[in-house]
C-alpha cells in the first residue's frame, strides 16, 4: 500500500505503552495524527488494519554487517545491501559499525558513509557511524585484531574526528589506554557519545571516565572484565552506576537470559539499548564461512571463531525484542522502547525517530501477535 496519503489502525506500542484501536494517518512520510478516531477521517483514504503490534521502526547502533556483507569490506554496494536488506527485520534506521583496522580501511569506511548518506537513498536510514575501534584493549579483543588496536594518539584521533565529521554518533574506547580520558573530553564536548568497551578498566577508572564525558557500555558483559566480589572492574560499573547507558546482545549465546533480566531490574528499561552486534551471517547456512576478513564458524546461531571465542552475532534486532520479552521477563512495551526511542537518542534523532507521534517519521514496523514482522513502513512507504 505505497501512497503519500493512508490510514493505519490498530494497537499502537510506543512510549512504554499499548494503546488498542488506534488510528494513525500518515501523509508525505510523516505522522500527521495518532488517537482514537479523527475528525478529518475520510472513507476515500486508504486504511490498513493491523492484526498484531504497531511500532515504531527499529533502530540499530551497533551493526557490523548483514546478508553477507559487511561495511569494512570497502564496498558501496556493501552499504546498498545492507540497507536494502534492514527493513525486512524490522530496522529502518541504523548506525554503520567499525571494527579496529588499518588507518586506510577507515578512512575508506568513513568516506563511504559520507557518501552513502549524501545520495540519500531508499531502504533504512544511515544515521551515522559507531567507531568500535580502534583505542581498545588488545585484552579483550573479541574477535577483532589485536595488530590495529593502539592508544588514541593525537596524530589519528584528529585525523579520524575530522573525517568523521557529523556522521560520527558513538565511539567505544577503553578508558585505560594511555590518553584516552583526553579524548573522552574531546568527543563529549563534540556531542560525540563516549562508550567503555574491549576495556580493561577498573571500577575506579570508569568513575573517572564519566566525569570526563563517558555515557555509555559497548554490549555490555562481553569483552571486559567480569563481575567479582573482589575486583569491582566494568561489568559491575555498568550494573552499579547510574550514569551509564548499557548496550545488550540478547541472543542467548552472549548474556545469559537470567542476567539480561537482572541488568533490567537494575538499570529500567530506558538505560538499555539492545544492539544485535551482526557480523553479516544471519542467513548463513550452519558451517565455516569467511566473512569481515577472518574464518568464522556457525552452529544453531552462534558464531564464533575457529578456537571458540563469539564472533560477533547473527542476530538480527526483530529477534533480539523477541527473545527479551519471551525470555527475560521483559514487558513488550519496554523492549520496544530499548530498539526504538533509546538508541534514537543516542543518535541525535529523538525529535522524529522512535516514537509514533505527531510531526514523526513515518518509519514504523508491524508486527504479528507472535512478534514476527509482517511489515515495514519506511518513510511513509510499505517496503515488505
Amino acid at each position: 500500500m505505497n501512497g503519500n496519503h493512508f490510514y493505519i489502525k490498530g494497537n499502537v506500542v510506543t512510549d512504554k505503552k499499548i494503546e488498542e484501536g488506534m488510528l494513525i494517518e500518515i501523509k508525505e512520510g510523516k505522522i500527521i495524527f495518532v488517537g482514537k478516531q479523527a475528525e478529518n477521517y475520510r472513507l476515500n483514504i486508504p486504511c490498513y488494519e493491523a492484526e498484531g503490534w504497531i511500532c515504531p521502526g527499529f533502530i540499530d547502533t551497533h551493526i557490523h554487517g548483514l546478508n553477507g556483507h559487511d561495511f569494512m569490506d570497502g564496498t558501496k554496494e556493501g552499504f546498498y545491501r545492507i540497507q536494502d536488506g534492514l527493513p525486512y527485520f524490522g530496522v529502518t534506521s541504523f548506525l554503520s559499525t567499525s571494527r579496529a583496522a588499518p588507518l586506510e580501511d577507515l578512512k575508506t569506511f568513513l568516506l563511504l558513509n559520507k557518501q552513502v548518506a549524501e545520495e540519500k537513498r531508499k531502504g533504512a536510514h544511515l544515521l551515522g557511524v559507531h567507531l568500535e575501534g580502534p583505542w581498545i584493549n588488545p585484552k579483550y579483543k573479541g574477535a577483532q585484531r589485536a595488530e590495529y588496536m593502539k592508544a588514541p594518539f593525537q596524530e589519528d584521533t584528529d585525523f579520524i574526528i575530522r573525517l568523521a565529521g557529523d556522521m560520527l554518533r558513538i565511539v567505544t574506547l577503553a578508558p585505560e589506554l594511555p590518553k584516552a580520558m583526553k579524548l573522552i573530553q574531546i568527543l563529549n564536548e563534540g556531542k560525540v557519545a563516549v562508550s567503555a568497551g574491549h576495556t580493561d578498566a577498573t571500577y575506579e577508572e570508569i568513575q573517572e571516565a564519566i566525569g570526563k564525558g563517558l555515557t555509555r557500555m559497548t554490549h555490555c558483559f562481553n569483552a571486559m572484565a567480569p563481575i567479582s566480589h573482589r575486583k569491582l572492574a566494568a561489568a559491575f560499573a555498568a550494573l552499579d552506576l547510574k550514569a551509564l547507558h548499557c548496550e545488550i546482545i540478547a541472543d542467548g549465546f552472549h548474556v545469559h537470559p537470567k542476567m539480561i533480566g537482572f541488568l533490567y531490574k537494575m538499570k529500567g528499561a530506558d538505560n538499555i539499548t539492545l544492539i544485535s552486534d551482526c557480523t553479516g551471517t544471519n542467513q548463513l547456512p550452519d558451517g565455516c564461512h569467511r566473512i569481515g576478513g577472518k574464518i568464522i564458524n556457525k552452529k544453531d546461531g552462534k558464531v564464533t571463531l575457529l578456537d571458540g571465542r563469539l564472533a560477533g552475532s547473527s542476530l538480527t534486532l526483530n529477534k533480539a525484542v523477541q527473545y527479551i520479552v519471551d525470555r527475560c521477563n521483559i514487558t513488550l512495551e519496554e523492549a520496544v522502547q530499548m530498539a526504538t526511542y533509546n538508541p534514537a537518542a543516542v543518535c541525535g534523532v529523538a525529535d522524529r525517530k522512535g516514537r509514533i507521534a505527531l510531526g514523526y517519521d513515518a518509519d514504523l514496523v508491524l508486527l504479528s501477535r507472535e512478534l514476527e514482522v509482517q511489515n515495514t513502513i519506511l518513510a511513509g512507504e510499505f517496503v515488505l
